[in-house]
């Protein structure tokens, strides 16, 4: 379908596990099929997968487990067509239809706003994470170094795939102090270290 519409994409996988793991433990015990668009396409690619989904709606089996679903069920599902097959979103608009719903495309649009502005909400407060960072610059700073990057540079992805800051910014200038400091700190130990070494 891609292809077709002469969209680019790339794909790849996604195993859950970060670039860089500290522990090296790689438990990859799952690994995703993940197809990568511009953020601008989104949209686009979504209502084509619903126009090519509503031919495949005449021949699903009435014992499908959307039709047990409440209205307020399927009108979240609605909300977060990330998290659900395309053929899914489209039947949850078609079943709330005709159950006399008001499913236009301003509310679905509407929803899908309130979930982007849930969405950007910076992640709960760090501060138990915050004090072991400043610890760690002082008892060495090697691992602060990598808790004030995380703390500091780490994105998380938006349904409409912009990437936004993963912490607040009082967190991110945390995290910028710690990783500050752990370099410091780290250069201070070793020097110190190689300093009292006998001569």
């Amino acid at each position: 379908m891609l292809r077709q519409h002469a969209i680019p994409f790339e794909t790849g996988t996604d195993t859950g596990e970060p670039v860089f793991n500290p522990a090296f433990t790689f438990n990859n015990t799952y690994a995703t099929f993940v197809v990568k668009l511009h953020g601008a396409d989104f949209e686009w690619v979504r209502r084509l997968q619903e126009d090519a989904n509503r031919d495949a709606l005449a021949n699903l089996s009435p014992d499908h487990y959307l039709f047990s679903f409440s209205d307020a069920e399927l009108f979240d599902l609605l909300a977060k067509p990330e998290e659900w097959s395309p053929l899914d979103v489209t039947l949850a608009g078609q079943l709330l239809r005709q159950r006399g719903r008001d499913v236009s495309t301003d509310t679905v649009r509407l929803l899908r706003e309130h979930r982007v502005v849930e969405q950007n909400k910076p992640e709960p407060n760090n501060a138990g994470r915050i004090r072991l960072g400043y610890l760690f610059a002082l008892l060495g700073g090697f691992g602060a170094i990598f808790m004030g990057w995380e703390l500091y540079s780490h994105k998380k992805m938006l349904n409409d795939g912009r990437q936004i800051p993963g912490y607040s910014a009082r967190d991110r200038v945390h995290g910028l102090r710690i990783m500050t400091l752990g370099v410091a700190s780290f250069i201070i130990w070793i020097a110190c270290r190689v300093w009292l070494l006998p001569q």
